[in-house]
C-alpha cells in the first residue's frame, strides 16, 4: 500500500469517527478503495455517483459513546412504572381528580398502556432503576397531576426517541422499531392529556401543538435524571411505589381489554388492505 494510500485509509476513518461518513460508507469505501467517500460529495463532485448521506453519530462536543443496551433497556421502563403507579392511585379515587366519563376512560387507557411497555420491555430484560417515587404537593391536585402528567410523557417521548437513535448506532434496528412503536403511544398520551388538561378548564392548550416531537435527551440516563431534578425520583414528596400489574389492571377496567396491540408486532411483508380496518386493527 503506497503513502497515498493509507493517508487516504485514515482521512476515511477520521471522517466516520467524527461522523462526517456513515457507517455503510465507510464499509463501501473499504469494499471498493474509494477514499474519495472520505469526504461526503467528493464522489459526485470527480463525476462518480452522487449518494445521500447523514452524520452516524450526534454532532457533540468532546467524545460520544452509546449507552449499553442493558442500560438503554434500564432508562427507558423506569418511567412506565413512574407513570403507572400515580395513575393507579389517581384512578383509586378519580371524582377528587376531577375525572369522569371520557376522561377517565382516557385515563383507564393510558393506565393499560403503560402496563402492556412495562410487560413488553421487563421480557426484553428490562430492569427498572426504582419502583419507588415522590409527589411534591403540587401534583398532588387535578391541575397539577394533570400537568405532571404532560411533562412525563414528554419526557418519555423524547427517551424512546433517544433509544432508537442509539439502538440504531449499536446495530439493533428491531430494537430501534419497537422503540419507536413505544414512543409513538408515548406522544399520544402527551397530546391525551393536554386535551384533558383543556377540558379540564385550562386556557390556551392546543393538544396536538407540535409539528414534530422535541428532542431533548443525548443518552437514555439524562431522562432518569430528569425525574430527579423534578423531584419525582428521591425527592421530598409523598413516597409512592408501583402497586404491581394485578392493581394496575384491576383500575384500568374494561380498557385493560380494550386497549389493541398490546405487544409489538414485526411485519414480515407489507399489510394486505382489504378495508380501512386493515389499517386500523390489530396485527400480529
Amino acid at each position: 500500500m503506497s503513502d497515498d494510500q493509507t493517508s487516504q485509509g485514515s482521512d476515511l476513518w477520521k471522517s466516520y469517527v467524527s461522523g462526517k461518513v456513515t457507517r455503510a460508507q465507510l464499509l463501501a469505501a473499504v469494499a471498493s478503495g474509494a477514499a474519495a467517500l472520505a469526504v461526503p460529495g467528493a464522489a459526485g463532485a470527480a463525476g462518480g455517483p452522487r449518494t445521500l448521506s447523514f452524520p452516524f453519530y450526534p454532532a457533540v462536543q468532546g467524545t460520544y459513546t452509546p449507552e449499553s443496551i442493558q442500560d438503554i433497556l434500564n432508562n427507558i421502563v423506569t418511567p412506565a412504572y413512574y407513570a403507572i403507579s400515580g395513575i393507579t392511585i389517581i384512578l383509586s379515587q378519580p371524582s377528587q381528580f376531577g375525572l369522569s366519563g371520557l376522561a377517565l376512560t382516557i385515563t383507564q387507557a393510558i393506565a393499560a398502556q403503560e402496563q402492556y411497555h412495562i410487560d413488553f420491555w421487563t421480557s426484553k430484560g428490562a430492569v427498572p432503576v426504582t419502583t419507588s417515587f415522590t409527589a411534591p404537593a403540587s401534583v398532588l391536585t387535578p391541575a397539577g397531576a394533570a400537568a405532571t402528567s404532560e411533562i412525563s410523557a414528554t419526557i418519555q417521548t423524547a427517551n424512546f426517541m433517544t433509544a432508537a437513535r442509539e439502538f440504531a448506532e449499536l446495530g439493533q434496528p428491531e430494537l430501534a422499531k419497537w422503540a419507536y412503536q413505544t414512543g409513538a403511544q408515548e406522544a399520544g398520551q402527551r397530546v391525551a392529556y393536554r386535551f384533558l388538561e383543556a377540558l379540564g378548564g385550562a386556557t390556551g392548550v392546543l393538544p396536538n401543538n407540535k409539528a414534530f416531537e422535541t428532542d431533548l435527551f443525548l443518552y437514555t440516563r439524562d431522562a432518569i435524571n430528569a425525574y430527579r431534578l423534578l423531584g419525582l425520583i428521591g425527592g421530598n414528596g409523598t413516597p409512592y411505589s408501583y402497586p404491581g400489574r394485578d392493581a394496575v389492571l384491576a383500575a384500568a377496567g374494561p380498557m385493560a381489554s380494550a386497549v389493541l396491540q398490546q405487544v409489538p408486532n414485526n411485519a414480515t411483508s407489507s399489510v394486505t388492505i382489504t378495508g380501512p380496518t386493515s389499517l386500523t386493527g390489530e396485527r400480529s
